[in-house]
């Protein structure tokens, strides 16, 4: 019997060439490909190596927040609460204390957690032991007094935390808060950060002064704190990112190759026994729409040659 063939090659945007070899009668044709993938990381950078909060206990503290439905020192709490939950540990050293109570002025600065290597837990802990009441009167200087002996013990940048309504009480002989804070700057690398919530013109001048003494001091609201907690993150850490292309290696399906399928002799039909590789290739063409099809088809050399070739382009089509 004549021997009559249609071959059938299916790819996409590319022209495959396969051998007379045998090959199975459906066959997934692959190349590995290079592809360009965007890379985003993002690092978080310390700008400081320690930070020191100074929290206000005074009486004061137990007054509204201008605007808010919250005293100022429960505010102040809960900013600090807030804060720590998600603060990333980047290695800093970090102290909390209190200051400004009805003990002498050099008893006005308490430790509730000394300066220690950070952990988020521990320091959340810390937080949990500050007063959720004030009592007694204002001693800013007294805090400020009591972080020189915390300043001397520490190496490299320091930032300094510090909730205050920018009142003082006056002691005879004592140095004002501005002059403590100037001398602390003068003799460590320290930047002051004053939450701030100052009523009168007076303590907010003060508190401004305060933040003039060196570049990276500042003032901010303790009211404006509270709308935005994000506040502040550049005191401790600023964020990098990083964008770059990569070639990754990707495996991607470009056609399948189907074997010889077979017609009788002098016929155009296609055997039924070859049917379910249609119904392989219609389904590979539905799932992947850009795939075109190569077919073409062959004749035995029994016969006139116009008539072969007209016998192989019905088998084609």
């Amino acid at each position: 019997m004549k021997k009559s063939v249609f071959t059938m090659l299916v790819v996409a945007g590319v022209l495959l060439v396969f051998t007379a070899a045998q090959v199975p009668a459906f066959e997934i044709v692959t190349r590995e490909m290079l592809q360009e993938q965007t890379v985003t990381q993002t690092d978080l950078i310390p700008t400081v190596d320690n930070f020191i909060v100074l929290f206000d206990t005074s009486g004061s503290t137990n007054e509204m927040v201008p605007g808010k439905d919250i005293s100022k020192i429960a505010a102040a709490k809960t900013l600090l609460k807030e804060r720590n939950a998600w603060l990333p540990e980047l290695g800093y050293n970090a102290g909390l204390y209190v200051y400004t109570n009805n003990e002498t002025l050099m008893g006005s600065f308490k430790e509730i957690a000394g300066m220690q290597p950070y952990d988020r837990n521990t320091f959340a802990a810390a937080i949990d032991q500050l007063p959720e009441k004030g009592q007694g009167p204002t001693m800013l200087q007294a805090g400020l007094h009591g972080l020189r002996k915390v300043l001397d013990g520490l190496t490299g940048k320091t930032a300094v935390i510090m909730f205050t309504d920018g009142t003082f009480t006056v002691n005879r002989g004592a140095k004002k808060p501005l002059q403590i804070a100037q001398e602390l700057a003068k003799n460590n690398d320290v930047c002051f950060y004053l939450i701030s919530s100052a009523d009168t013109n007076t303590e907010k001048a003060l508190l401004e002064n305060v933040a003039k003494i060196n570049a990276c001091s500042r003032v901010v609201p303790l009211a404006r704190f509270l709308d935005n907690p994000q506040y502040l993150s550049g005191a401790l850490f600023t964020v990098k990112t990083t964008s770059y292309a990569r070639l990754v290696p990707v495996t991607k399906v470009v056609g399948f190759v189907a074997d010889d399928i077979l017609f009788d002799y002098d016929s155009a039909t296609l055997r039924s026994d070859y049917h379910s590789k249609l119904e392989q290739l219609g389904q590979f063409l539905q799932t992947n729409p850009d795939a075109y099809v190569v077919a073409a088809g062959f004749a035995d050399s029994k016969g006139g040659e116009e008539y072969n070739l007209a016998l192989s382009e019905r088998r084609g089509d």
